[in-house]
């Protein structure tokens, strides 16, 4: 058995009129008496200001990494009393490099598959290895030879 109204309860004046129009003509009246702005704009939000601040985060970045090699937090942490005092590339992945190792200097070959002691300098050449700009390495190299 299922279960039907039996009575509606309407109020008096609305007794007459059916149940929609009363929504319809407030429906209306809503519409109408919508203030301006409350529409959306014709043209949209400006993308300006959100582009240029991407692009602002983006400079940001290689500056970041700049300062931070320049300070020398971008270091590993195990790397105390290691510290790399010159190198020059050899090919695509070789490249000779001496290395500050307290009170030594090593001469190191890397490539991608391992790293080869090839000498030690003493501590005092150290101030040979801080070329002049028109000084490449190979000319550092050859007088430390010389010594």
């Amino acid at each position: 058995m299922a279960l039907q109204r039996s009575h509606t309860y309407e109020c008096s004046p609305c007794a007459g009129r059916p149940r929609d129009a009363g929504r319809r003509a407030f429906a209306l009246l809503a519409l109408g008496a919508a203030p301006a702005y409350a529409q959306a704009p014709a043209d949209g939000p400006s993308v300006l200001p959100l582009l240029l601040a991407f692009a602002f985060v983006l400079a940001l970045i290689p500056a970041a990494v700049w300062f931070l090699k320049r300070v020398g937090a971008a270091q590993a942490p195990g790397s105390v009393g290691l510290r790399v005092v010159a190198q020059v590339p050899l090919g695509a992945r070789e490249r000779l490099v001496v290395v500050e190792a307290g009170d030594r200097l090593l001469v190191l070959g890397v490539t991608a598959h391992s790293i080869h002691r090839v000498g030690t300098l003493p501590k005092a050449a150290e101030g040979l290895l801080d070329p002049t700009p028109s000084a490449g390495f190979g000319s550092v190299l050859s007088a430390l030879r010389r010594r």
